[in-house]
This record gives C-alpha cells, structure tokens and sequence, in this order.
C-alpha cells in the first residue's frame, strides 16, 4: 500500500510536469495525497492495533481458546470475515477428531474396568479356596495373591484417575480405621518380609474419600516392603497439626532414596536407581499417587536420607469454618 501511494504521487507529478505545471503545484498536489494517505494509513493501523488487542486479551481470559472464532464479533473487512470462515471450519474439524479419540479412549476405560472386577472374582475364589489349608500353604498363596490384588486396584484406580470426581465421596473419614484396613490387606507380606508396623494409637478424623486414600497408603507401604533392607525393617505412621491442616507421616528405615532423585520420585515412569536394581518396577505407583491426590486437593511429598529413612506425608486441609465448631 505504500509502495503504490508513492508511486502514484511520484507518477502524478511527473504528468503534471510534462503537461507544463510548474513545482509548487506538483508540491502542493503531492502533499495534500500524501496527507490524506498519511492520516487513513496511521488512523487504520491504530484502529487494526486496538481490534487485534483486544483479541489476544480475549484468548488470554478464554477457558477454551480454540473456540476464539466465536468471540470475534462482525467485522466489515471481508479479510476477517474469510478468516473467522477459516477457523471456524478448521476448529469444527479438530473438535470432531478430539470427540472420536474421548470416546474410543472412554470405550477403553469401560473394557478394562469390566475386566477388572471380572479379574477379582476368581481372586477372591482362589482365597476361599486356600482357606481351609494349612498355615504355610495359606500365607504363601495369601502373599501371591494379595500382590496380584494390588496390581489389579493399581490397574483399576489408574483407569479412573482423569474421572475422580465421578467415583468419590468425600467425608469423615477416621484415617486410624484406613489404616488398619490397609495394614491387614497387607499382613501376610508384612510377615513374610519381616516388616514391623506401628500404626496410629488413636483415631484421626479428616475431610477426604476413604477409598482412595486406602489406595494410595497401599501404594506407599508397597514401595516401603520394596525398598527395604535385608534384615527386615519397620513402617511407622504419625499424624501432626500444620498450618494448612492435618499431616500423616509414613515413615520406613529402608535403604532410603539418593538426594538427587528425590524430587524426582512422583515423575510418571521414574524408578531411580534403586527401582532399576530391581525387578518389576515401573515407576507408576507414586506418580499415580500424585495425581489423585492433586484430584483430592491433598498435598504430597517426601523426604529421605539414603540408608537410614524414606517418609512419605500426606497433608489434608481442614475446612476452617469446620474447625471452629
């Protein structure tokens, strides 16, 4: 556009020198275009500044900006109009392809929770099964499939980890209770690998969904059976008032975690190396435990010292409205 405008000034006083005009008009004639041009160009640009500002402010404040097309608002130009064409076709068409992969990824969810608890059932049979036999045959059996039980609910709770607000209750929830609960679950591999247990010495009631959290303390006593020492060890558990609401501790004297991989221990697929001297490490089981405590608005975290301790805490909130009754 400015290219053109300044050849046509330059074109318009050459004519106007050729047919015998003399300098000041050709002047004149040149500044008046030039003005006119001058004063649309710059009154254009602002107007075009101001409409595009706009824009990026709206995408900014947009939960979904994919759908900024519709935030656009009429425009005069046929350019924007093409433009707004454009998106809208090209975000119709993403929109599409994201709702065919949610629903063949919710038709997979489905399979794997109907093979779940179709896995469960001949689980529970072979406990009954195993019940009525002697102490050794039993605990063995027990220790098999107590492990098999919790890659199952590892499974299951990984399916539903996107979707935890369709699958929980939050109330009160005495965590001494989960605790024993989970403990016993877990006894017959307690006993096999020499692991001691001091569970809380009294009730503990917290805000939170007892299912989940019973997953997610199965999980971490899991990695504490792990990553003991071979003489055995001990898993203790301890609540304490923080500022920001109840605190449980789970505390083991396992071989411990190096210092450089601490902050890295809830990384999905992160087993250290530690995980990598052993088998069957994967590298979910805290990731996931991460996740659904984000879910829960629970905080989680770590601490260690290789070769003396692992303590991995959970910090509940407590509703302060609550907490004056």
């Amino acid at each position: 556009m400015i290219i053109l405008n300044f050849s046509g000034i330059l074109f318009l006083g050459l004519y106007l020198f050729a047919i015998g005009n003399n300098g000041i008009t050709v002047c004149v004639l040149s500044f008046l275009w030039l003005s006119i041009f001058c004063g649309w160009f710059i009154s254009d640009y602002h107007r075009r500044k101001k409409y595009f500002t706009k824009l990026f402010e709206l995408l900014d404040n947009l939960e979904k900006p994919y759908l900024i097309q519709e935030f656009m608002g009429k425009t005069w130009k046929l350019e924007d109009k093409l433009y707004q064409r454009i998106l809208r076709l090209s975000n119709k068409s993403v929109i599409e392809k994201i709702q065919m992969l949610e629903d063949q990824q919710q038709e997979y969810r489905e399979f794997i929770e109907g093979w779940i608890h179709e896995v469960k059932l001949p689980i529970t049979g072979m406990r009954l099964v195993t019940y009525n036999e002697g102490n050794d045959l039993k605990r063995k059996a027990e220790v098999y499939l107590t492990e098999m039980d919790q890659l199952v609910d590892k499974a299951l709770f990984y399916a539903r980890s996107d979707q935890v607000y369709k699958d929980y209750s939050i109330k009160e929830t005495d965590l001494q209770a989960i605790l024993n609960e989970t403990i016993n679950k877990a006894k017959y591999i307690l006993i096999q690998e020499q692991i001691s247990v001091r569970s809380l010495q009294h009730p503990v009631f917290v805000q939170t969904d007892g299912k989940w959290i019973e997953f997610i303390l199965s999980q971490i006593i899991t990695n504490a059976i792990k990553y003991k020492k071979s003489t055995g060890g001990e898993i203790s558990f301890q609540t304490s008032e923080v500022t920001s609401g109840i605190k449980l501790s789970v505390r083991d004297n396992g071989i411990g975690i190096p210092a450089d991989e601490l902050n890295r221990i809830f990384e999905k697929g992160f087993t250290g190396t530690n995980g990598r001297a052993r088998e069957r490490t994967t590298g979910i089981g805290l990731y996931l435990c991460k996740k659904l405590c984000q879910k829960l608005d629970l905080t989680i975290g770590a601490e260690s010292v290789e070769n003396e301790f692992t303590e991995i805490y959970l910090i509940f909130p407590v509703n302060s409205y609550l907490s004056k009754l």
